[in-house]
């Protein structure tokens, strides 16, 4: 009597099963960084938003002329002590970009604070001009994205 070897190749329960706890791991860290990414894609486009906005006000504050009620000492770079006249809120559409200083229906996205203060350093005919840009809507467990610019006037 002649037995035969068994030369039947194949994966036994224990190969598959470590394969697919492999495959299981790698597809829950790549759901993991997808997360991340959508987080800082978020962060990153807040933050050139709120750069954006606050570039937008200082051009529009240094290309007014000298005797404009704008360049009037005064304002506030925060909540606390904004002045009439020297903040607005802003939403930005998300699909066009377009900005409006009025949210008709909805909570504005950005708060814009600025502030026009002599500067003593230098001639009487001048000022120093700041910005702060702060989103309403902070990253889950954030603080709130802001920039704050500032450029000087004379005159």
């Amino acid at each position: 009597m002649r037995f035969e070897e068994n030369n039947h190749s194949g994966f036994t329960l224990i190969e598959v099963a470590i394969a697919s706890f492999i495959t299981m791991g790698g597809l829950v860290f790549l759901a993991v960084l997808f997360t991340v990414a959508m987080s800082q894609n978020r962060l990153g486009k807040q933050y050139t938003t709120t750069v954006a906005l606050a570039q937008e006000k200082l051009e529009e504050l240094n290309a007014i002329e000298t005797s404009d009620d704008r360049l009037v000492i005064g304002g506030g770079l925060d909540e606390a002590t904004k002045q009439t006249n020297y903040y607005d809120a802003l939403c930005v559409d998300p699909a066009t970009g377009q900005v409006t200083p009025d949210c008709p229906g909805a909570s504005a996205i950005y708060d814009r604070y600025w502030k026009v203060e002599a500067d003593a350093s230098l001639a009487a005919n001048a000022v120093i001009i700041s910005v702060k840009v702060k989103a309403r809507q902070p990253g889950r467990g954030r603080t709130a994205e802001e920039t704050t610019l500032a450029t000087e006037r004379s005159w």
